[in-house]
This record gives C-alpha cells, sequence and structure tokens, in this order.
C-alpha cells in the first residue's frame, strides 16, 4: 500500500490537558518500525511566560521502557538541536505558545518518550498535548 494511512501508527503520548506541573509522555516502542517522531503541542498559555516562568520540551529514551536517560547525541535524532539536557523545545514567551514542536528519533533504545519540565510557578497552567508518528514498518500495512 502506497497511501501514507496505511504506512503509519501514530500514538497519543501526553493526553491533551493544561499542565502545572512536570509531566512525563508514555512510551513509545518502536520495534516493528525504523522511524519515530514526536510531536508536542502548546496551546495558549494561562501564564505570562519568561526565562523565568517556561516550559521546555525533553527528549528521553530507554532500553526496557522503565529506566530513562535525555537524548543528548545530534546522531540520534532528526529535527535537533538538542540541548545537553536533551531539551529540544523552550516556550518561554507567548510567541513560541500556540506551536508544535517536533523531533525524530532514531537512536538504537527501543523506546523513547517525551517529557515536559517546568521552571517557576505555573499557576494557571498551559495546554500541552504529545504524540508519536511510527513510520517505515517492518510489515505493511501497519498495524
Amino acid at each position: 500500500m502506497r497511501d501514507i494511512h496505511h504506512n503509519i501508527r501514530t500514538v497519543q503520548t501526553l493526553d491533551p490537558a493544561v499542565t502545572a506541573s512536570a509531566r512525563s509522555g508514555a512510551p513509545v516502542d518502536r520495534r516493528g518500525f525504523e522511524a519515530v517522531e514526536h510531536i508536542v503541542l502548546f496551546g495558549a498559555s494561562g501564564d505570562t511566560l519568561s526565562t523565568a516562568l517556561k516550559m521546555e520540551a525533553k527528549l528521553e529514551a530507554s532500553e526496557d521502557g522503565t529506566n530513562w536517560a535525555p537524548v543528548t547525541d545530534a546522531r540520534a535524532v532528526t529535527g535537533g538541536p538538542l540541548s545537553a539536557g536533551g531539551i529540544f523545545a523552550t516556550v518561554d514567551a507567548a510567541a513560541k505558545a500556540q506551536k508544535e514542536y517536533r523531533i525524530g528519533y532514531v537512536g538504537n533504545a527501543r523506546y523513547s518518550r517525551v517529557s515536559i519540565a517546568l521552571t517557576g510557578n505555573h499557576a494557571n497552567g498551559t495546554p500541552v498535548a504529545a504524540l508519536a508518528v511510527l513510520s517505515a514498518a517492518h510489515v505493511k500495512p501497519a498495524a
């Protein structure tokens, strides 16, 4: 099948919710697929964002789906760059909210996920959701 519908699988990793504290997304198991793209969606913040009041999206990887480490090797991602802590998106101003941020994981670990870290006191929170798109399935159509 050459259409996109039968050649990808999507996984909701962070339920859409107003976020006022740190959250970790569900693990994405890449078994059976060659590629995974993580997409994080930020809504309009209920707080005034700044360098002292911000949100950061971090990419993490795991061999077993339990023990997580930040992805810091630029060769393990597409669409970087990454910080030393695995951060690929920083939302610290209104102009950076209401956007999507995405990064592909091509490293060797079987599992990957996105975590949202917050700096400062987010009294009202910001809507955040995330999903992963798995592609290049070993068996098609992708299930």
